[in-house]
């Protein structure tokens, strides 16, 4: 079903000294837009692609196509909007010989001192979808902070629409806060893109269009997952499922999102047949938005470390961790998630040093600081494993930091003797692990640990734990070479000198000293040559 009616009258019977936003609003936007497109009205033509750009993309996109084929370049670049909806066209079309570019023209929106201001309030509307189209493009794009600011106007104007525009009117409204919302979740705001995201859920009848809810019930379930709430994602999941899908040229790209939560769910629920065939159906093809490619990089990364290779599963994270970095810059929920993914990989094939060489060189975040106590757990620092973890343990953190630090906290406090604390934070651990529905923190004990915090806790504690893994996720201790930063000079300088007289001017230090800092650092790393020294520092990540 179309967003808008057909006209009442043909297009030709409106008065001659209409205007062409008095037609636009009275007629159908794709006559319009034909009508304008068939006799060179460049800006009128430009006028309609901003302001109703969704239901073009989704109903009508042979007409989008030849708009966009016929409009010149110079309406492109003066439009308002018109650019930005282009570069949403080049990320999502369906024809293989478009390319997206590098930096699309999008040019800054332009808003009314106040949106309240009654004067402005008929633009509501159409500022709505101009707001939009700029933060999808951003998004897109992978320009997470601008869209965020994208967002936050959209959020503005979707209010100014409720209480303004009537309900029947209100088509654009859904579908601007499924976007605001994804692009929020996208965009390390996970907390603020839920309300949004059931709001559109809930707002979706408005629209007039079944994917609007089943979009909006996929993308709950996915980032209720991703934050650890696992039984609320599995409900969610279930809405998803029950709505019927839509025949739509874009159906697959509403069905997507439905499928990453339900790949996600049966891995931290630690259903190995259920995760093996969400994941099999998850080839991301070339016309879905890129942002959800860190996405299956984390499901894959996930997966490998309980189930799969994890030797290749580190090589896949490697390449799409270079293929996605614009994606996984300071404003992106996803790039610390794969950086700890990255982290919890090399601990579980006993790379402790290389572990810690990437937590040096990434910025501090809650889950990171989990993957750190983790690692000092496994090398032997229990008391220090505690300190790191209680820092997250606590409610104000999502419930997948907040459940892996009680996990860590609870054996690092057993190690240490601390049995008390162990006991408390264990029982914890219980308490969130039924709540949640989340498994693959308490998998993650190894074997010694289990065995002491059932024995503390009693049996209850081995019967909560219902999907026991073949082979244990972490070792119960890994190596782990520490160096000063002096050290980590020398041992760098060494590869960039042919001599440590050479190492020794260029830093402006003296031989001796020079001489005595290697000499600390070949024995931590138990070496005796230069070239052994390179070798097991460059495996180790250190150089």
């Amino acid at each position: 079903m179309s967003l808008y009616d057909p006209p009442a009258q043909p297009l030709s019977a409106a008065p001659p000294s209409a205007a062409p936003q008095t037609a636009l609003r009275a007629g159908n936007p794709v006559t319009v837009l034909r009508s304008a497109l068939a006799a060179e009205r460049w800006s009128e033509a430009a006028r309609v692609i901003s302001t109703t750009w969704g239901m073009l993309i989704e109903e009508f996109p042979a007409d989008l196509d030849a708009a966009f084929q016929l409009l010149p370049i110079e309406s492109l670049r003066t439009a308002g909007g018109v650019a930005a909806v282009r570069e949403i066209w080049l990320s999502t079309s369906i024809e293989q010989q478009h390319v997206v570019p590098a930096q699309a023209p999008t040019p800054a929106m332009e808003f009314a001192d106040s949106l309240m201001n009654p004067d402005v309030r008929h633009q509501s509307l159409n500022d709505l979808a101009l707001a939009c189209a700029h933060m999808v493009a951003a998004r897109m794009g992978g320009r997470y902070a601008e869209a965020l600011e994208h967002a936050r106007r959209v959020e503005t104007l979707s209010h100014l629409v409720e209480t303004t525009v009537p309900a029947a009117r209100r088509v654009r409204q859904p579908l601007a806060l499924l976007q605001a919302g994804i692009t929020r979740a996208l965009a390390s705001d996970v907390p603020g893109a839920l309300p949004l995201l059931q709001s559109a859920h809930e707002r979706a009848p408005y629209g007039r269009s079944e994917y609007v809810a089943k979009g909006a019930a996929g993308n709950l379930a996915l980032f209720h997952a991703i934050s650890g709430d696992i039984d609320i994602a599995h409900r969610w999941l279930a809405r998803h499922d029950a709505i019927p899908s839509v025949a739509s040229p874009h159906a697959e790209r509403v069905l997507f999102t439905g499928d990453l939560a339900r790949a996600l769910i049966a891995i931290e629920t630690l259903d190995q047949d259920g995760a093996e065939e969400a994941l099999s159906r998850l080839e991301q093809g070339v016309n879905v938005e890129q942002s959800w490619g860190p996405v299956i990089t984390f499901l894959q990364a996930r997966h490998g470390l309980v189930w799969g290779d994890r030797f290749r599963a580190l090589s896949w994270l490697h390449r799409d961790t270079d293929r996605y970095a614009n994606r996984l810059g300071p404003v992106s929920t996803m790039g610390p998630l794969l950086a700890a993914a990255e982290v919890d990989l090399l601990l579980s094939v006993g790379r402790g040093d290389q572990a810690l060489a990437l937590l040096n060189r990434t910025a501090p975040h809650p889950i990171l600081t989990v993957a750190r106590a983790r690692l000092e757990l496994l090398a032997g620092l229990p008391d220090e494993a505690v300190r790191l973890a209680a820092e997250v343990a606590d409610v104000t953190q999502t419930s997948r930091v907040r459940l892996e630090g009680l996990v860590v906290q609870a054996a690092a406090a057993m190690r240490s003797g601390r049995t008390h604390r162990a006991r408390e934070a264990f029982v914890l651990v219980q308490e969130a692990a039924r709540s949640t529905g989340a498994r693959i923190p308490l998998a993650g004990l190894a074997e010694p640990d289990r065995e002491a915090l059932h024995t503390l806790v009693g049996p209850a504690a081995r019967a909560a734990e219902r999907y026991p893994l073949e082979r244990p996720m972490f070792p119960a201790e890994v190596a782990v070479v520490r160096l000063t930063n002096q050290e980590l000079l020398m041992l760098r300088g060494l590869a960039s000198f042919q001599s440590q007289k050479e190492l020794a001017d260029a830093v402006y230090l003296s031989l001796n000293t020079v001489k005595t800092h290697l000499r600390a650092a070949y024995q931590k790393l138990g070496v005796s040559s230069r070239a052994e020294a390179l070798a097991v520092a460059g495996g180790a990540g250190l150089l």
